[in-house]
Protein backbone atom coordinates (compact mmCIF):
# COMPACT_ATOMS: atom_id res chain seq x y z
CA UNK A 1 0.00 0.00 0.00
CA UNK A 2 1.63 3.24 -0.79
CA UNK A 3 2.07 6.04 1.56
CA UNK A 4 -1.01 8.05 -0.18
CA UNK A 5 -2.88 4.80 -0.14
CA UNK A 6 -2.50 4.61 3.69
CA UNK A 7 -3.14 8.24 4.07
CA UNK A 8 -6.46 8.07 2.48
CA UNK A 9 -7.59 5.18 4.12
CA UNK A 10 -6.65 6.86 7.83
CA UNK A 11 -8.81 9.89 6.23
CA UNK A 12 -11.72 7.95 5.53
CA UNK A 13 -12.12 5.54 8.87
CA UNK A 14 -14.29 7.14 11.04
CA UNK A 15 -13.47 8.45 14.38
CA UNK A 16 -15.48 6.94 17.09
CA UNK A 17 -17.40 9.10 19.50
CA UNK A 18 -16.60 8.98 23.46
CA UNK A 19 -18.73 9.48 25.75
CA UNK A 20 -18.20 12.83 26.41
CA UNK A 21 -17.94 14.05 22.39
CA UNK A 22 -21.54 11.82 22.01
CA UNK A 23 -23.29 13.60 25.59
CA UNK A 24 -22.42 16.65 23.56
CA UNK A 25 -23.77 15.86 20.45
CA UNK A 26 -26.98 15.48 22.42
CA UNK A 27 -27.10 18.37 24.55
CA UNK A 28 -30.89 20.00 24.53
CA UNK A 29 -31.84 23.18 22.37
CA UNK A 30 -34.75 24.34 25.15
CA UNK A 31 -37.50 26.93 24.10
CA UNK A 32 -39.39 28.40 27.08
CA UNK A 33 -42.75 29.83 25.69
CA UNK A 34 -43.84 32.36 27.75
CA UNK A 35 -41.77 35.61 29.40
CA UNK A 36 -43.67 35.69 32.82
CA UNK A 37 -42.41 34.52 36.12
CA UNK A 38 -42.19 31.34 35.79
CA UNK A 39 -41.11 30.82 31.93
CA UNK A 40 -37.67 33.31 33.25
CA UNK A 41 -37.36 31.71 36.38
CA UNK A 42 -37.09 28.22 34.53
CA UNK A 43 -34.70 29.44 32.26
CA UNK A 44 -32.43 30.33 35.36
CA UNK A 45 -32.62 27.25 36.73
CA UNK A 46 -32.03 25.59 33.72
CA UNK A 47 -28.39 27.59 33.35
CA UNK A 48 -27.97 27.25 36.84
CA UNK A 49 -27.45 23.24 36.68
CA UNK A 50 -23.83 22.37 37.84
CA UNK A 51 -22.63 26.04 38.50
CA UNK A 52 -22.39 27.79 41.80
CA UNK A 53 -25.45 29.57 42.42
CA UNK A 54 -23.74 33.16 43.65
CA UNK A 55 -21.55 32.89 40.24
CA UNK A 56 -21.64 36.13 37.95
CA UNK A 57 -21.01 34.24 35.03
CA UNK A 58 -23.07 31.39 34.85
CA UNK A 59 -22.85 29.94 31.42
CA UNK A 60 -24.78 26.99 29.95
CA UNK A 61 -21.54 25.40 28.36
CA UNK A 62 -21.15 21.98 28.72
CA UNK A 63 -25.09 21.34 30.05
CA UNK A 64 -27.65 22.52 27.55
CA UNK A 65 -27.16 23.30 23.83
CA UNK A 66 -29.01 26.87 24.00
CA UNK A 67 -32.33 28.26 26.06
CA UNK A 68 -34.40 30.70 24.48
CA UNK A 69 -37.44 32.47 26.27
CA UNK A 70 -40.12 33.70 24.11
CA UNK A 71 -42.63 36.59 25.15
CA UNK A 72 -45.28 37.72 22.98
CA UNK A 73 -45.21 40.95 24.63
CA UNK A 74 -43.19 43.96 23.03
CA UNK A 75 -42.52 45.76 26.15
CA UNK A 76 -42.60 45.09 29.79
CA UNK A 77 -46.34 45.49 30.30
CA UNK A 78 -47.01 48.78 32.59
CA UNK A 79 -50.50 49.27 34.68
CA UNK A 80 -52.75 46.88 33.06
CA UNK A 81 -54.88 44.04 33.62
CA UNK A 82 -51.74 42.42 34.19
CA UNK A 83 -50.28 44.60 36.73
CA UNK A 84 -52.31 43.46 39.51
CA UNK A 85 -50.25 43.55 43.01
CA UNK A 86 -48.96 40.33 44.02
CA UNK A 87 -47.61 38.47 47.27
CA UNK A 88 -44.53 36.70 47.28
CA UNK A 89 -44.41 34.39 49.64
CA UNK A 90 -42.45 31.38 51.18
CA UNK A 91 -43.29 28.81 48.04
CA UNK A 92 -42.26 32.14 45.54
CA UNK A 93 -39.09 33.60 47.91
CA UNK A 94 -37.88 30.12 47.91
CA UNK A 95 -38.05 28.93 44.15
CA UNK A 96 -36.19 32.49 43.26
CA UNK A 97 -33.90 32.25 46.36
CA UNK A 98 -33.13 28.85 44.10
CA UNK A 99 -31.78 31.01 41.30
CA UNK A 100 -28.90 32.37 43.98
CA UNK A 101 -28.13 34.72 46.26
CA UNK A 102 -28.00 37.39 44.64
CA UNK A 103 -30.90 36.47 42.57
CA UNK A 104 -33.42 36.60 45.97
CA UNK A 105 -31.37 39.86 47.26
CA UNK A 106 -32.14 41.88 43.75
CA UNK A 107 -36.05 40.86 44.53
CA UNK A 108 -36.24 41.79 48.21
CA UNK A 109 -34.57 44.97 47.44
CA UNK A 110 -37.02 46.33 44.59
CA UNK A 111 -40.27 44.75 46.36
CA UNK A 112 -42.01 45.69 49.59
CA UNK A 113 -42.20 43.52 53.19
CA UNK A 114 -45.62 42.54 53.90
CA UNK A 115 -45.76 42.12 57.75
CA UNK A 116 -49.30 42.89 58.19
CA UNK A 117 -52.71 42.98 57.34
CA UNK A 118 -54.93 46.40 58.15
CA UNK A 119 -58.56 46.02 58.15
CA UNK A 120 -60.15 49.23 58.02
CA UNK A 121 -64.10 50.20 58.59
CA UNK A 122 -65.02 51.82 55.80
CA UNK A 123 -68.18 54.27 57.55
CA UNK A 124 -65.54 55.43 60.20
CA UNK A 125 -62.17 54.74 58.77
CA UNK A 126 -60.99 52.98 62.29
CA UNK A 127 -58.21 50.80 61.33
CA UNK A 128 -57.18 47.38 63.28
CA UNK A 129 -53.69 45.88 62.19
CA UNK A 130 -53.45 42.25 62.29
CA UNK A 131 -49.77 40.91 62.40
CA UNK A 132 -49.31 37.97 59.72
CA UNK A 133 -48.20 34.37 61.12
CA UNK A 134 -46.20 33.41 58.46
CA UNK A 135 -42.69 32.74 59.71
CA UNK A 136 -41.29 34.23 56.40
CA UNK A 137 -43.37 37.88 55.76
CA UNK A 138 -44.03 37.93 52.45
CA UNK A 139 -42.95 40.27 49.61
CA UNK A 140 -45.02 42.61 47.76
CA UNK A 141 -44.77 43.14 43.97
CA UNK A 142 -46.58 44.37 40.54
CA UNK A 143 -46.04 41.37 38.35
CA UNK A 144 -44.35 43.32 35.92
CA UNK A 145 -41.69 44.84 38.42
CA UNK A 146 -41.10 41.11 39.33
CA UNK A 147 -40.42 40.26 35.74
CA UNK A 148 -38.63 43.00 35.62
CA UNK A 149 -36.43 41.78 37.97
CA UNK A 150 -35.72 38.32 36.90
CA UNK A 151 -34.78 39.69 33.12
CA UNK A 152 -32.24 42.20 34.81
CA UNK A 153 -30.70 39.11 36.21
CA UNK A 154 -31.10 36.84 33.30
CA UNK A 155 -29.40 39.81 31.69
CA UNK A 156 -26.32 40.30 34.01
CA UNK A 157 -25.99 36.86 35.02
CA UNK A 158 -27.18 34.26 32.98
CA UNK A 159 -25.04 34.68 29.34
CA UNK A 160 -26.43 31.68 28.02
CA UNK A 161 -30.28 32.51 27.90
CA UNK A 162 -31.48 34.19 25.22
CA UNK A 163 -34.61 36.43 25.80
CA UNK A 164 -36.73 37.06 23.08
CA UNK A 165 -39.71 39.82 23.23
CA UNK A 166 -42.84 40.35 20.45
CA UNK A 167 -42.02 36.70 19.80
CA UNK A 168 -45.50 35.42 20.39
CA UNK A 169 -46.09 31.82 19.56
CA UNK A 170 -48.61 30.57 17.69
CA UNK A 171 -48.21 26.75 17.89
CA UNK A 172 -46.17 23.87 18.58
CA UNK A 173 -46.01 20.98 16.03
CA UNK A 174 -43.90 17.91 16.22
CA UNK A 175 -41.57 16.71 13.10
CA UNK A 176 -42.59 13.22 11.73
CA UNK A 177 -40.07 11.10 9.89
CA UNK A 178 -40.54 12.53 7.02
CA UNK A 179 -39.53 15.60 7.58
CA UNK A 180 -36.18 16.91 8.08
CA UNK A 181 -37.22 20.57 8.58
CA UNK A 182 -36.05 19.89 11.99
CA UNK A 183 -32.15 19.40 10.91
CA UNK A 184 -29.94 22.16 11.57
CA UNK A 185 -26.57 22.58 9.21
CA UNK A 186 -24.87 20.99 12.08
CA UNK A 187 -27.13 17.67 11.15
CA UNK A 188 -28.59 17.90 14.87
CA UNK A 189 -32.21 16.12 15.00
CA UNK A 190 -35.21 18.59 16.64
CA UNK A 191 -38.47 17.27 17.08
CA UNK A 192 -40.48 20.28 17.64
CA UNK A 193 -40.77 23.28 15.65
CA UNK A 194 -42.18 26.38 17.19
CA UNK A 195 -44.41 28.88 15.40
CA UNK A 196 -44.04 32.42 15.57
CA UNK A 197 -47.04 35.07 14.90
CA UNK A 198 -44.07 36.66 12.26
CA UNK A 199 -44.18 33.49 10.42
CA UNK A 200 -40.60 31.98 11.54
CA UNK A 201 -40.50 28.92 13.23
CA UNK A 202 -37.74 28.03 15.90
CA UNK A 203 -36.38 24.24 16.01
CA UNK A 204 -35.66 23.09 19.34
CA UNK A 205 -35.39 19.15 21.32
CA UNK A 206 -37.56 20.51 24.04
CA UNK A 207 -40.79 23.09 25.08
CA UNK A 208 -41.43 24.09 28.13
CA UNK A 209 -45.17 25.81 28.31
CA UNK A 210 -45.20 28.92 30.60
CA UNK A 211 -47.33 31.07 28.17
CA UNK A 212 -50.39 31.21 30.73
CA UNK A 213 -53.80 29.94 31.15
CA UNK A 214 -54.89 29.95 27.44
CA UNK A 215 -51.88 28.43 26.70
CA UNK A 216 -50.89 27.76 22.62
CA UNK A 217 -48.06 25.49 23.92
CA UNK A 218 -50.99 23.28 25.72
CA UNK A 219 -53.58 23.59 22.56
CA UNK A 220 -51.23 22.49 20.22
CA UNK A 221 -50.71 18.46 22.15
CA UNK A 222 -54.43 17.12 22.12
CA UNK A 223 -53.02 14.11 24.67
CA UNK A 224 -52.22 17.57 27.25
CA UNK A 225 -55.21 20.02 26.22
CA UNK A 226 -57.98 17.38 26.41
CA UNK A 227 -57.19 16.93 30.60
CA UNK A 228 -58.29 20.00 31.42
CA UNK A 229 -61.83 22.46 31.68
CA UNK A 230 -61.77 26.01 32.41
CA UNK A 231 -63.74 26.49 35.85
CA UNK A 232 -65.90 29.26 36.57
CA UNK A 233 -66.19 30.64 39.97
CA UNK A 234 -69.26 32.61 40.85
CA UNK A 235 -67.12 35.38 42.03
CA UNK A 236 -65.04 38.09 39.93
CA UNK A 237 -63.61 41.65 41.02
CA UNK A 238 -63.35 45.32 40.22
CA UNK A 239 -60.27 46.54 39.36
CA UNK A 240 -58.76 50.56 40.24
CA UNK A 241 -55.67 52.10 40.43
CA UNK A 242 -54.62 55.02 43.07
CA UNK A 243 -52.19 57.19 41.40
CA UNK A 244 -48.82 58.05 43.62
CA UNK A 245 -49.70 61.37 43.79
CA UNK A 246 -52.58 60.35 46.32
CA UNK A 247 -52.34 61.15 49.91
CA UNK A 248 -53.25 57.39 51.00
CA UNK A 249 -50.00 56.29 49.17
CA UNK A 250 -47.96 58.31 51.36
CA UNK A 251 -50.17 58.64 54.59
CA UNK A 252 -50.70 54.29 55.10
CA UNK A 253 -48.19 51.92 55.40
CA UNK A 254 -46.52 50.03 52.62
CA UNK A 255 -45.66 46.64 54.75
CA UNK A 256 -49.57 45.39 54.59
CA UNK A 257 -52.22 44.51 52.39
CA UNK A 258 -55.51 46.56 53.93
CA UNK A 259 -58.78 45.34 53.43
CA UNK A 260 -61.59 47.76 53.79
CA UNK A 261 -65.13 46.72 55.45
CA UNK A 262 -68.41 47.99 54.21
CA UNK A 263 -71.51 46.76 55.68
CA UNK A 264 -72.20 42.73 56.03
CA UNK A 265 -75.19 43.31 53.38
CA UNK A 266 -73.36 45.05 50.73
CA UNK A 267 -71.79 42.03 49.80
CA UNK A 268 -68.57 42.51 49.05
CA UNK A 269 -65.09 43.43 50.55
CA UNK A 270 -61.95 45.95 49.07
CA UNK A 271 -58.49 45.16 48.99
CA UNK A 272 -55.81 47.83 48.81
CA UNK A 273 -51.98 47.07 48.38
CA UNK A 274 -49.62 49.54 47.85
CA UNK A 275 -47.28 49.06 44.97
CA UNK A 276 -43.53 49.44 45.30
CA UNK A 277 -41.66 52.50 44.44
CA UNK A 278 -39.43 50.48 42.03
CA UNK A 279 -43.03 50.14 39.98
CA UNK A 280 -44.07 53.65 39.89
CA UNK A 281 -45.95 53.77 43.38
CA UNK A 282 -49.34 54.14 43.54
CA UNK A 283 -51.78 51.24 44.61
CA UNK A 284 -53.96 48.51 43.50
CA UNK A 285 -57.36 48.56 44.31
CA UNK A 286 -59.62 45.49 44.08
CA UNK A 287 -63.18 45.35 44.81
CA UNK A 288 -64.18 41.52 45.36
CA UNK A 289 -68.08 40.54 44.33
CA UNK A 290 -69.65 37.52 44.13
CA UNK A 291 -72.72 36.52 42.25
CA UNK A 292 -74.62 37.46 45.13
CA UNK A 293 -73.02 41.13 45.06
CA UNK A 294 -74.55 41.69 41.36
CA UNK A 295 -78.18 40.30 42.77
CA UNK A 296 -78.04 43.73 44.53
CA UNK A 297 -76.26 46.20 42.32
CA UNK A 298 -76.92 45.05 38.19
CA UNK A 299 -74.43 47.06 37.15
CA UNK A 300 -71.65 45.46 38.45
CA UNK A 301 -72.61 42.45 36.28
CA UNK A 302 -69.09 41.37 34.58
CA UNK A 303 -68.32 40.72 30.82
CA UNK A 304 -69.08 36.70 29.68
CA UNK A 305 -66.70 34.82 30.17
CA UNK A 306 -64.12 34.23 27.45
CA UNK A 307 -63.54 31.17 24.78
CA UNK A 308 -60.72 29.98 23.54
CA UNK A 309 -61.01 30.91 20.95
CA UNK A 310 -62.07 33.84 21.19
CA UNK A 311 -58.51 34.63 23.38
CA UNK A 312 -55.50 37.03 22.15
CA UNK A 313 -57.93 39.07 20.34
CA UNK A 314 -58.13 42.21 22.96
CA UNK A 315 -54.48 41.90 23.81
CA UNK A 316 -53.21 41.93 27.81
CA UNK A 317 -57.54 42.93 28.67
CA UNK A 318 -58.37 38.92 27.96
CA UNK A 319 -56.84 37.18 30.41
CA UNK A 320 -58.13 38.71 33.56
CA UNK A 321 -59.57 42.44 32.62
CA UNK A 322 -62.38 43.91 30.75
CA UNK A 323 -63.74 47.08 29.69
CA UNK A 324 -66.64 48.38 31.68
CA UNK A 325 -70.23 46.42 31.52
CA UNK A 326 -73.06 47.17 29.41
CA UNK A 327 -72.58 45.05 26.58
CA UNK A 328 -69.93 47.03 25.11
CA UNK A 329 -67.23 44.62 24.49
CA UNK A 330 -66.93 44.18 21.05
CA UNK A 331 -64.12 46.10 18.63
CA UNK A 332 -67.45 47.27 16.35
CA UNK A 333 -67.93 50.03 19.79
CA UNK A 334 -67.35 53.27 18.82
CA UNK A 335 -65.07 55.17 20.95
CA UNK A 336 -68.12 57.25 22.65
CA UNK A 337 -69.76 54.21 23.45
CA UNK A 338 -67.13 52.95 25.25
CA UNK A 339 -66.45 56.47 27.03
CA UNK A 340 -70.03 56.65 27.72
CA UNK A 341 -69.82 52.95 29.77
CA UNK A 342 -66.89 53.77 31.44
CA UNK A 343 -68.61 56.97 32.70
CA UNK A 344 -71.49 55.02 33.62
CA UNK A 345 -68.90 52.55 36.29
CA UNK A 346 -67.42 55.28 37.73
CA UNK A 347 -70.54 57.44 38.38
CA UNK A 348 -72.24 53.99 40.07
CA UNK A 349 -68.94 52.81 41.63
CA UNK A 350 -68.19 56.54 43.55
CA UNK A 351 -71.94 56.98 44.51
CA UNK A 352 -71.88 53.19 45.53
CA UNK A 353 -68.65 54.54 47.97
CA UNK A 354 -69.76 57.39 49.56
CA UNK A 355 -73.01 55.31 50.48
CA UNK A 356 -71.34 52.46 51.69
CA UNK A 357 -67.66 53.56 52.61
CA UNK A 358 -67.71 57.12 53.12
CA UNK A 359 -64.48 56.98 54.97
CA UNK A 360 -62.35 54.87 52.20
CA UNK A 361 -64.69 57.34 49.40
CA UNK A 362 -63.15 60.45 51.16
CA UNK A 363 -59.67 59.39 50.21
CA UNK A 364 -60.12 58.81 46.72
CA UNK A 365 -60.74 61.11 43.34
CA UNK A 366 -62.53 60.76 40.46
CA UNK A 367 -59.12 59.83 38.14
CA UNK A 368 -59.46 56.51 41.06
CA UNK A 369 -62.92 55.98 39.71
CA UNK A 370 -62.40 56.60 36.28
CA UNK A 371 -60.18 54.03 36.77
CA UNK A 372 -62.33 51.31 37.27
CA UNK A 373 -62.89 48.31 35.09
CA UNK A 374 -64.94 44.90 35.80
CA UNK A 375 -63.19 41.82 35.18
CA UNK A 376 -64.40 38.91 34.51
CA UNK A 377 -65.57 35.60 36.38
CA UNK A 378 -62.29 33.98 37.90
CA UNK A 379 -61.92 30.82 36.41
CA UNK A 380 -59.19 28.40 36.77
CA UNK A 381 -57.71 24.88 34.98
CA UNK A 382 -59.21 21.72 36.11
CA UNK A 383 -57.14 18.52 35.31
CA UNK A 384 -58.47 15.44 35.37
CA UNK A 385 -57.14 11.93 33.47
CA UNK A 386 -57.85 11.50 30.24
CA UNK A 387 -58.25 8.06 30.47
CA UNK A 388 -58.73 5.02 32.55
CA UNK A 389 -55.38 3.84 34.30
CA UNK A 390 -53.76 7.27 33.60
CA UNK A 391 -52.52 10.05 35.93
CA UNK A 392 -52.75 13.54 35.16
CA UNK A 393 -49.60 14.99 33.80
CA UNK A 394 -48.17 18.17 32.86
CA UNK A 395 -46.16 16.37 30.23
CA UNK A 396 -46.22 15.02 26.96
CA UNK A 397 -45.78 11.15 27.02
CA UNK A 398 -42.13 11.22 25.27
CA UNK A 399 -41.11 13.92 27.53
CA UNK A 400 -40.52 16.55 24.90
CA UNK A 401 -42.94 19.35 26.40
CA UNK A 402 -43.87 20.01 29.59
CA UNK A 403 -46.06 23.00 31.00
CA UNK A 404 -45.78 25.30 34.06
CA UNK A 405 -47.32 27.79 35.86
CA UNK A 406 -50.39 28.86 34.63
CA UNK A 407 -50.12 26.98 31.79
CA UNK A 408 -50.71 23.72 33.84
CA UNK A 409 -52.25 25.42 37.18
CA UNK A 410 -54.23 28.16 36.63
CA UNK A 411 -55.87 28.99 39.79
CA UNK A 412 -58.20 31.69 41.69
CA UNK A 413 -56.63 34.05 43.20
CA UNK A 414 -58.34 33.73 46.97
CA UNK A 415 -55.08 32.54 48.33
CA UNK A 416 -52.53 34.43 46.23
CA UNK A 417 -50.77 31.12 45.12
CA UNK A 418 -50.93 31.36 41.65
CA UNK A 419 -47.57 33.43 41.02
CA UNK A 420 -45.69 31.41 43.71
CA UNK A 421 -46.89 28.04 42.62
CA UNK A 422 -45.81 28.78 39.02
CA UNK A 423 -42.78 29.48 40.13
CA UNK A 424 -42.03 26.51 42.22
CA UNK A 425 -43.30 24.47 39.63
CA UNK A 426 -39.93 25.81 37.34
CA UNK A 427 -38.28 24.91 40.35
CA UNK A 428 -40.00 21.18 40.39
CA UNK A 429 -38.79 20.60 36.68
CA UNK A 430 -35.38 21.47 37.17
CA UNK A 431 -35.37 19.15 40.57
CA UNK A 432 -36.05 16.58 38.27
CA UNK A 433 -33.65 17.06 35.36
CA UNK A 434 -31.11 17.67 38.32
CA UNK A 435 -32.25 14.23 39.85
CA UNK A 436 -32.40 12.11 36.58
CA UNK A 437 -29.06 13.57 36.25
CA UNK A 438 -27.83 12.02 39.36
CA UNK A 439 -29.31 8.53 39.24
CA UNK A 440 -27.76 8.38 35.98
CA UNK A 441 -24.46 9.65 37.18
CA UNK A 442 -24.34 11.97 34.40
CA UNK A 443 -22.78 15.13 34.57
CA UNK A 444 -24.44 16.56 31.18
CA UNK A 445 -27.74 17.21 30.72
CA UNK A 446 -28.49 14.95 27.61
CA UNK A 447 -32.04 15.12 25.18
CA UNK A 448 -32.72 11.57 26.69
CA UNK A 449 -32.03 12.86 30.62
CA UNK A 450 -33.95 15.79 29.78
CA UNK A 451 -36.96 13.73 28.39
CA UNK A 452 -36.90 11.71 30.99
CA UNK A 453 -36.95 14.66 33.63
CA UNK A 454 -40.15 16.00 32.01
CA UNK A 455 -42.34 12.86 32.72
CA UNK A 456 -41.26 12.85 35.86
CA UNK A 457 -41.82 16.52 36.45
CA UNK A 458 -45.14 15.93 34.54
CA UNK A 459 -46.44 12.99 36.89
CA UNK A 460 -45.01 14.10 40.42
CA UNK A 461 -46.48 17.64 40.47
CA UNK A 462 -49.70 17.96 39.84
CA UNK A 463 -50.29 15.98 43.15
CA UNK A 464 -48.57 18.68 44.86
CA UNK A 465 -50.27 21.31 43.48
CA UNK A 466 -53.92 20.21 42.37
CA UNK A 467 -54.93 20.54 45.82
CA UNK A 468 -54.04 24.26 46.43
CA UNK A 469 -56.10 24.63 43.31
CA UNK A 470 -59.00 22.87 44.99
CA UNK A 471 -58.90 24.73 47.87
CA UNK A 472 -58.48 28.71 46.42
CA UNK A 473 -61.62 27.39 43.71
CA UNK A 474 -63.32 26.66 46.96
CA UNK A 475 -63.09 29.99 48.52
CA UNK A 476 -63.74 31.58 45.97
CA UNK A 477 -67.28 29.76 45.29
CA UNK A 478 -68.07 30.29 48.94
CA UNK A 479 -71.28 32.75 49.48
CA UNK A 480 -70.30 35.74 50.98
Amino acid sequence: MTKEETKQEINDTPVPMTNSTQAQAARPKVVICGGGPAGILASILLSNINNDNDNDNNSISGILESITVLEKASQPDEWSSKSYAMVCGERGQGAIARGGKKCLESALSMGNVRKSIYIMDGASGDIKTIPRQQSTPGIGFSRPLLVECLEKFVSDSCHGVTLRRGAGVTKVTQRDGNDDGGVDSSGSDYPLQVHLEDGTILSATHVIGADGKWSKVRESFPSLNSQWTMDTCPSFGVSLYIPPSAAIVSDWNKDGTYVVRPPEECMFYILVSLLPSAAGGGASVSMVCYDQTVEKYPWLEPPADLKPGEYGKGGWMDETSAIPAGGIVDSSSSNSEVEQSENTLSRNLEELFQEVVPAFHALLSKEVYNSARINRRVTWLKAESSGEGKEVSYSTEDGLVALVGDAAHAMTPSMGEGGNCAMESAVKLVDAVISVMKEKEESICTVDIMSQAFIKYGLSRPKEVQPIQEMSAARNRKKF
